[in-house]
Order: C-alpha cells, then structure tokens, then sequence
C-alpha cells in the first residue's frame, strides 16, 4: 500500500502555480526575452556567462566555471566564442600575472545600461519594492526550495 501525503502533493501543486505566475509576470513585458535572445544568437550558458561578468565584475574562467555549474572546458569553449564576438575579453591580472580574467566590453556594458525592462529589470524592481527582511525571506524561501529539489 502506498503512503500519499495528499497535503504535500497539493501544497505542490500551489508552489508549481506560484512558479507558474511567477514566470509569466517576469517574461510579460513590452520586451520579449526569447526573441531577445535569439536576435542576439546567444545560447543560454552564454547569456549565463555574460550576465555573471555583468554582475560580479571580471572572473577567471575556473571561477566562472565554478559560479554556473560547468566543466572548465565547457566555459573556456564559451568565453572563446564570446571573445570571437567582441562581448567578452581575457585580461591579465593585475595583481596576480598567472591569472587571466574575463571581462565583459563596452557593447555589453552600453546594452546593461539600457535595459529597464525584461525578466531580470522586473524583479529588480519588485525586490526594490520589498522590505530587506522580505527580500531575505525570498531568498531563503527559495534557496530551501532548491536544496530541497537536489
């Protein structure tokens, strides 16, 4: 005999509904991010990979491995064909010579700058409407969600 816990597979249900909803109000904007995306020819690792650099500033490419869940080789592939493009390029640390960071150029840059809209502008925006504590009770809510699901 099976042991349903009908409780937790309805409180699933509502999570899969939020997630849902959540989803639809962050892509409903005047910008569509798929179509974005595609004009753009980015894949979804190189748009990862940019908007860590945007993020975080200049990264070697074993920490930006590290950072998005990939192999070192499958970075270094995708930092090349970034660099080929002209939206990354490889540094020499300063501080450190063995090292060489990737930074973002100024055609990333000057498009950061402009975006207002889109997925991640929307919730920047909400988040700016929070308290600091809801904003910490989102991201516990979710990092838990996520553990949880590994």
């Amino acid at each position: 005999m099976i042991n349903r816990d009908f409780g937790a597979m309805a409180e699933a249900q509502e999570v899969m509904a939020h997630l849902r909803v959540l989803r639809q109000e962050l892509l409903s904007s005047s910008v569509d991010p798929n179509t974005d995306r595609e004009r753009s020819g980015l894949t979804g690792p190189q748009v990862s990979v940019v908007t860590h650099l945007v993020l975080n500033g200049p990264a070697t490419v074993t920490d930006l491995a590290r950072e998005l869940h990939l192999s070192h080789s499958t970075t270094s592939g995708i930092v090349d064909r970034l660099e080929i493009r002209g939206l990354v390029r490889r540094v020499q640390d300063e501080q450190d010579r063995r090292y060489t960071l990737i930074s973002v150029t100024g055609i990333v840059e000057d498009y950061v700058r402009e975006l207002d809209t889109g997925p991640f502008g929307r919730l920047t925006a909400a988040l700016q409407r929070a308290t600091p504590e809801q904003r910490q009770t989102i991201r516990d809510g979710l990092a838990l969600l996520r553990t949880l699901l590994q």
